[in-house]
């Protein structure tokens, strides 16, 4: 098996919790052609890093190259730019595990990348929850603000009723406006 075959999966697995390359395609920063850009850059990634990874003490020069590379691709192809680091986090995850591939470790990997999804489910799945336990409280006090909202309406009705009473409307539309009785005269 080469590594380009193995390494695909695990660059699809990383990149589909990468939020901003996630937020990026959901949100068509590419373009009309969002999706078909992410699968390319899911094939382009896996030969650059088969070209340029290779089992040397030069890990750090590598992260960087790799930084280098996600940021210009999310730049160039989604035009989203990275402030918050989260590509030099990929770049380390990446050389991390092209060591252990190359040191036989794959098995390593693969654990390590299921514990992260299964991590990254349960925190979906909670956040999920959490909005709807946040929905039904919300529901419940627009209910209470409907009530509100009810009662005012009937309010304004019954002023503008009294408003009517001391105006009358001619039929050419004219408005006449009948003082108040006990006010001052």
């Amino acid at each position: 098996m080469s590594l380009l075959s193995t390494i695909d999966p695990i660059i699809r697995s990383i990149f589909s919790r990468w939020t901003a390359l996630q937020l990026a395609v959901s949100h068509s920063m590419g373009g009309s052609e969002s999706e078909s850009k992410y699968e390319a850059f899911i094939n382009a990634f896996g030969e650059y890093l088969t070209r340029n990874i290779r089992n040397t003490p030069t890990i750090s020069l590598h992260e960087s190259d790799i930084q280098e590379y996600l940021d210009e691709i999310l730049d160039e192809e989604f035009n989203t730019v990275l402030d918050d680091g989260s590509s030099y986090e990929l770049a380390q995850l990446f050389v991390r595990y092209i060591q252990l591939i190359l040191q036989g470790k794959l098995n390593d990997v693969q654990q390590e990348l299921q514990l992260q999804q299964s991590m990254a489910s349960s925190i979906q799945t909670s956040s999920r929850n959490e909005n709807n336990d946040d929905d039904s409280s919300t529901s419940d006090d627009s209910d209470d603000d409907d009530d509100d909202m009810i009662e005012e309406e009937e309010d304004e009705q019954q002023r503008q009723q009294g408003k009517t009473q001391s105006m009358d409307v001619d039929e050419d539309g004219w408005t006449t406006v009948h003082r108040k009785t006990g006010g001052k005269k």
